[in-house]
């Protein structure tokens, strides 16, 4: 039997009870996957990619590009950080390894120097690392100003990186390899066994490396005076890795009683 009553009346309280689209915040270059930052980064350092009507000199337009990326991309956010210093990294680093004397010890890109979106990038930079990004800022600088006039001479800075923080952040990232009583990745400043990497910096003259304990770690801005305690002193051998094996010997000999706090090891 049909029912001879009409359907009921719409409401609108029926229709705002059916959920809606799901709500999506505007889309931005710095939200998309970071492979694809990465290219399209990339293809502003490229004049057939991106070409500029304001492009002059093929040598000036490269080092502008390079200069844009370094001063402008890099300080947009922190994806743009991490994809503008990768590729800063990848671009110079042919150059920066052409400035090492042959034989020298040298890791400046090490898998755990990669920026992370979630601490901070000083937590995961090596400290030859460090050394390759101030290479790049200086080397920028310099590729600038000689763009700019023909009469601009280069100054010491390049070699002096070659000659005295190079050599002295290898020594230093070769502490982690160092067996785990003697030197551990991190923790507090004291002045006892294991020592803390995090901690820990080298002073090299030509002859001494002297082991210089912290109370602030390593390549960390700070506001305080830090205190700096040394460890120990041992001869400077012909590579890294054997002024490292000589810092071992040390230590050792001091976790045995041989060797007291401070001490150089002849």
């Amino acid at each position: 039997m049909l029912h001879s009553h009409p359907p009921p009346a719409y409401h609108d309280s029926l229709a705002s009870t059916t959920p809606g689209p799901p709500h999506r915040a505007p889309a931005i270059i710095s939200s998309l996957p970071l492979h694809v930052l990465y290219r399209i980064v990339s293809l502003t350092l490229d004049p057939r990619a991106t070409p500029s009507r304001f492009s002059g000199d093929d040598e000036e337009e490269r080092v502008r590009r390079l200069w844009a990326l370094f001063r402008g991309l890099k300080g947009v956010d922190r994806r743009f950080y991490m994809v503008s210093t990768s590729i800063l990294r990848s671009h110079f680093l042919p150059e920066y390894q052409s400035h090492l004397a042959p034989g020298t010890s040298s890791d400046p890109y090490p898998l755990t120097s990669h920026p992370s979106l979630t601490t901070s990038f000083l937590d995961h930079r090596s400290r030859e690392t460090a050394v390759f990004d101030r290479f790049i800022a200086v080397h920028l600088g310099f590729l600038l100003r000689s763009t700019e006039s023909s009469l601009f001479e280069p100054s010491e800075d390049i070699p002096d990186l070659f000659k005295r923080l190079q050599p002295a952040a290898r020594i230093e990232d070769l502490l982690l390899t160092l067996p785990r009583y003697l030197v551990v990745p991190d923790g507090p400043a004291v002045r006892r066994l294991p020592l803390p990497q995090s901690h820990l910096v080298v002073y090299l003259t030509p002859g001494w490396v002297s082991l210089i304990l912290r109370s602030h770690p390593a390549g960390r801005p700070t506001t305080s005076k830090v205190g700096r305690d040394t460890v120990i002193e041992v001869r400077r051998q012909p590579t890294a890795e054997a002024t490292v094996e000589r810092i071992k010997d040390g230590l050792e000999d001091m976790q045995n009683g041989l060797v007291q706090w401070g001490e150089r090891v002849l």
